[in-house]
């Protein structure tokens, strides 16, 4: 009997979209997310670039959208496991013994020629564009700093802040 369970790559980088335009999470960072980062409050992360820093941790709490999300991933992988992204096996889709994402990033190139041939996307985009676009589309420089974890707001506004920004004029 064949499973019932939804699963393949298209629908496993949706719901990786989906979690990244709501959080700006590194590539890394999520799919490092296992279902015990997954509380009742949200979703407990400590970023790898603050691990062995300031060991900052975060909390993106619970929202409907960030709820599907996480629920569409945990339904769409490939195999049962801790990870909310895994490969056939069960294993996370980092390996953290080389610090690689080779078999995300193979689903992912494959995903945008899809993309672009089936759909009405003509231009190429990457990965960090995405977080790149969370940066931008945040009503402010603290709450892009925020969301993309930053802790000095300069990093932010050089390489995050890409859209141009929007001025009133005076008496206005």
């Amino acid at each position: 009997m064949k499973s019932k369970r939804r699963k393949g790559s298209v629908l496993m980088i949706q719901a990786y979209l989906r979690i990244k335009m709501l959080t700006g999470l590194r590539k890394g960072d999520i799919l490092r997310l296992t279902k015990t980062d997954c509380r009742d409050d949200g979703i407990h992360v400590q970023p790898s670039k603050t691990r062995k820093s300031t060991g900052k941790r975060l909390i993106y709490e619970w929202s409907p959208e960030l709820r599907a999300a996480i629920d569409e991933a945990v339904a769409v992988r490939p195999a049962l496991s801790p990870y909310l992204f895994s490969n056939k096996f069960g294993r996370s889709l980092f390996e953290e013994e080389k610090g690689t994402t080779k078999g995300f990033d193979t689903i992912w190139h494959s995903f945008i020629e899809r993309l672009l041939k089936e759909s009405k996307v003509t231009q190429r985009f990457t990965e960090h564009d995405l977080r790149a676009k969370v940066g931008s589309d945040a009503e402010s420089l603290e709450r892009a700093r925020q969301l993309l974890a930053h802790s000095d707001s300069r990093m932010t506004e050089r390489v995050y802040r890409r859209k141009p920004e929007r001025i009133k004029p005076a008496g206005s």
